[in-house]
C-alpha cells in the first residue's frame, strides 16, 4: 500500500524476511538508537503473542542513501561486524521487538537478559507442547525459560524438576526449543527418529503435526507492518516522527541525532563530551569549573550537551547570516540567528570543529561570571537557559567582557533577565 504524496509507504512484510534482512546487515539500527533491553518476561510474552498470530505492532524504517546519513551499527547478537555491511535501511521503531525475535529465532545461542528485577541472566525459551496445545490455557503460561545448562532444579540443586540438556531429554519433555521455531524439520526428524517405532506413535505424531499448524506455522507466516521512511525524509522529520512513535522508550533529542550524523562522517562525538579512558570529556571539564571546596560540582553542572550545541549554533548561524548579507541579502532574506532544533540538526562537522574550543571557552567565563554575581551552585541560579546566551556572549566578547563599561552592561542585562523572568 503506497500513501501517494506522501513520504512513506506502509506494507505488511514477513517476520522471518525482517529477521533475515537483519542476519544479512540489510536492516541495520541507527547510532542513536539504546541497546537492547528487554527482560525476559517480556520476551515470552512476545514469543506468546506471535505464536498466536497476535499483533505486536508496527515497525518503522528509513531509507538508507537519503539526506540524513546516520551510522549504523549491526543489531545484538549478529556476528558481522559494524561496518562491514552497508544497510539499505535503518529500523526507527521495532527494535526491542525484532532484537528480542532475533535472539530467540535466529541466533541457536543462549540468551543474556535480565530478570524483572534487573538481575542479568542467561536463558533459553521452550514452548510446552502439550499446555499450547490446551485451549483453556492461557499461551503465554506455555512459554518457559530455563537456565543456561537446561536445567530446573530445586532444594538448592539437589533436586532436578526438568532437564532439558539434550535434544531426546526436549523432546521426552515435549518442550520445543523456540530457537528451533525456523529449522522445524530438523526437530520433527529427530522426533520421529525417538517415536516412529512406538505402537502409539499416530498419536504423538497428530499432536506434533497439530503443534506445528497451529504454532510454528503462525511464527513462520507472521506478517509485521512496516512503516517505510522514504530516504528523502528530512533530519527534523526524523527527529519529529521518532519521538512520537518511541513516546515510551528513549527520548531522541538533538545531541543524539547529531551524534549519529557525524559518526556517519567518523567522527565519535560521545567521546568529545563523554569521559573516556585517559581522557576527560567536556562534560566534566564544565562541570568542574568554578567549583566551590565545599560543593561536589560547580556552577555549570546543569549544562547540558544541547546547551554546547547552542551555542556553537549561535556562532554558526551568525556566520550564515553574515554570508548572506555580504552578497546583497537584506530583512527577510537573511536567515536567523537560532538555537532552534531544525538549526541544531542543520549543524555540520566543520562548524561544530571550529567553534567547539570557543564555546568551551565561553561557558568557562560565564562560570567565572557567575561567580561575581553571587551564584556559587547550580541550584542558586535562576534560569538555566540564560548560561547559552551568556556563554556566546563572552566567548565572543573574550577580554572586552572585562572592561567596566561592558561589564557593567553585562550584569544589568542579567538581573534584567532574573527580575523579569525572562
Amino acid at each position: 500500500m503506497s500513501s501517494t504524496g506522501s513520504m512513506f509507504t506502509a506494507s505488511s512484510v514477513k517476520l522471518t524476511k525482517l529477521l533475515d534482512d537483519c542476519h544479512t546487515g540489510q536492516l541495520q539500527l541507527p547510532d542513536f538508537q539504546r541497546s537492547w533491553v528487554w527482560d525476559e518476561e517480556r520476551i515470552k510474552s512476545l514469543i506468546a503473542s506471535v505464536s498466536r498470530g497476535f499483533p505486536i505492532g508496527a515497525v518503522m524504517t528509513l531509507g538508507t542513501g537519503g539526506t540524513v546519513e546516520f551510522q549504523p551499527r549491526m543489531i545484538e547478537g549478529s556476528e558481522i561486524a559494524d561496518g562491514a555491511v552497508s544497510p539499505d535501511a535503518l529500523l526507527l521503531d521495532g527494535q526491542q521487538r525484532l532484537t528480542s525475535l532475533y535472539q530467540v529465532l535466529v541466533r541457536g545461542d543462549v540468551i543474556h537478559t535480565v530478570t524483572p528485577r534487573k538481575q542479568k541472566v542467561a536463558r533459553w525459551f521452550y514452548i510446552d507442547i502439550n499446555r499450547a496445545l490446551d485451549s483453556t490455557i492461557d499461551r503465554e503460561e506455555a512459554v518457559i525459560s530455563v537456565p543456561e545448562e537446561k536445567r530446573i532444579t530445586s532444594d538448592f540443586g539437589r533436586k532436578v524438576e526438568l532437564d532439558l540438556s539434550s535434544r531426546e531429554l526436549e523432546i521426552e519433555s515435549m518442550m520445543f526449543p523456540v530457537s528451533m521455531i525456523l529449522n522445524w524439520h530438523d526437530w520433527q526428524k529427530s522426533y520421529i527418529d525417538r517415536y516412529s517405532s512406538e505402537p502409539d506413535f499416530p498419536e504423538r505424531f497428530r499432536r506434533i503435526s497439530d503443534f506445528h499448524e497451529s504454532i510454528i506455522q503462525n511464527v513462520a507466516g507472521y506478517l509485521v507492518p512496516v512503516i517505510e521512511l522514504d530516504k528523502s525524509t528530512s533530519k527534523e522529520a526524523v527527529c519529529v516522527v521518532f519521538e512520537k512513535v518511541n513516546t515510551g522508550g528513549k527520548s531522541l533529542d538533538a545531541f543524539e541525532l547529531i551524534t549519529a550524523m557525524y559518526a556517519a562522517d567518523g567522527y565519535e562525538l560521545r567521546k568529545d563530551w563523554y569521559d573516556s579512558p585517559g581522557k576527560t570529556g567536556r562534560q566534566r571539564r564544565l562541570k568542574d569549573q568554578v567549583r566551590m571546596p565545599s560543593a561536589d560540582q560547580g556552577v555549570l553542572s546543569g549544562v547540558g550537551n544541547t546547551d554546547f550545541l547552542q551555542v556553537i549554533s549561535l556562532f554558526h548561524t551568525r556566520d550564515l547570516r553574515e554570508q548572506a548579507a555580504a552578497v546583497g541579502k537584506t530583512g527577510k532574506e537573511l536567515p536567523q540567528v537560532s538555537i532552534n532544533r531544525q538549526a541544531l540538526l542543520n549543524l555540520p562537522l566543520d562548524a561544530y570543529k571550529k567553534y567547539q574550543d570557543k564555546a568551551e571557552d565561553g561557558f568557562n567565563l560565564a562560570a567565572k561570571f557567575l561567580v561575581r554575581l553571587g551564584v556559587f551552585k547550580v541550584r542558586d541560579l535562576p534560569y538555566q537557559s540564560q548560561v547559552v546566551p551568556i556563554a556566546a556572549i563572552l566567548a565572543e566578547l573574550g577580554e572586552r567582557a572585562e572592561e567596566a563599561g561592558v561589564a557593567h552592561k553585562l550584569t544589568e542585562w542579567y538581573w534584567n533577565g532574573v527580575f523579569g523572568e525572562l
